[in-house]
Parts: structure tokens; sequence; C-alpha cells
């Protein structure tokens, strides 16, 4: 290469650019003074909530003391609630409060925010074709890691 500098591969590309967003998000969640990582707990709960403690670890891919302990931290916060199982005593549930559903409007904002950011000058058409390439990459890796055949994605 001329001058000697090497190009990046893809992989780092992907990386660096997922870093960059994440520091982003992660600056405007400090702004709604939510820690990185309460954004994913608030979001799964906007999906299904009530999940068990247990059910909100696996979904989110990560271990369940992180989830009891973002889990209280929302709670003392006021952004969600913590009960006892109805039908087992050694089961948690987690549920929004009403701050907290206008918190994940908030987030999902912040989302789109630095998403615009992230894709300005970018075409429709380029913007369709990325995150099918994204996708696809995902698959890709998710299927390497566990093994399993690579799923297709629905919106393709």
């Amino acid at each position: 290469m001329a001058g000697g500098k090497k190009k990046r591969s893809a992989l780092t590309h992907l990386v660096l650019a997922a870093r960059a967003g994440r520091t982003a998000l992660s600056v405007r969640l400090a702004g709604l003074d939510l820690y990185p990582g309460q954004d994913a707990v608030l979001l799964a709960l906007d999906r299904q909530d009530g999940l068990s403690l247990r059910d909100l670890a696996l979904r989110l891919t990560v271990r369940p003391p992180t989830v009891t302990k973002t889990v209280a931290r929302l709670s003392a916060q006021g952004f969600v609630e913590k009960r006892a199982s109805d039908t087992d005593a050694r089961q948690s549930h987690a549920f929004l409060t009403e701050s907290g559903r206008a918190l994940v409007r908030e987030v999902k904002a912040a989302q789109k925010g630095v998403e615009q950011l992230a894709l300005e000058g970018f075409s429709n058409a380029e913007r369709k074709a990325l995150r099918k390439l994204l996708q696809r990459a995902e698959r890709n890796l998710a299927a390497a890691a566990t093994g399993l055949p690579a799923e297709k994605d629905e919106e393709e």
C-alpha cells in the first residue's frame, strides 16, 4: 500500500462503529440519569412487562446478579417495580412504573437520534442495504458462536 498505511478489516470497522455508537448513546443516556445496560432492561420490559428476573437475564444474555443489581437501581430511581411471584416465592418479576414508561420513550428517542447521527448523509437505499448487511453479519456470527445454522431475518 502507498505510504505503508494498512487498510482496516471490515470486522475492525464494525467493532469501531459499534463502540462509537454505544459511546454516543451512553452520553445521551447519562443525560437521562441512566447507566449503560439500564436501557436494555427498560426496553425488554417495554416489550414484555412483568418478566421474571431470570427470564430477563436470559433475554439480555447477562448473568442473573447483573439483572438483579440493575433492577434494584432502576427500582430505587422509581422506573421499575419488583414484585414477588404469585406462584413461586423464589422468583421476582419486574414491571415498569408510569415514569419508567415515560423514560422508555426518551430512551427510544435517544436511540433514534444516535442512529440519525450515524447514518447522516446516507440515502434511503444505503440505509436499507446497510441494515440488511449488518443483519446478515449478526446472523453469521451468532451461528458461529452457537454452532446452529444461521436463521433468516424477518425483513429479508
